[in-house]
């Protein structure tokens, strides 16, 4: 078991240098500023989506008061 974890985490330190090093180059700073880009642009699109069904539901629930209000005052 713990064989497993030193493994594991030596895989870890590894694959981590290998990143910065990729990185650190003018290639692989192009690649992760690109990929923040779409990152920060998917942000954004959920956000947008979240706002407008926050509005929807808020709609929902406005309309059912004011139906439940309607009946309240018929009776």
């Amino acid at each position: 078991m713990n064989y497993e974890r030193a493994l594991f985490f030596t895989a870890g330190v590894v694959v981590g240098v290998g990143v910065v090093c990729f990185v650190k180059s003018k290639a692989g700073k192009k690649v992760a500023v690109a990929i923040a880009s779409k990152g920060l642009e998917l942000k954004d699109r959920v956000v947008s989506m979240t706002e407008r069904a926050k509005e929807a539901v808020d709609d929902v629930m406005a309309e059912a008061k004011y139906v439940n209000e309607q009946k309240a005052q018929a009776n």
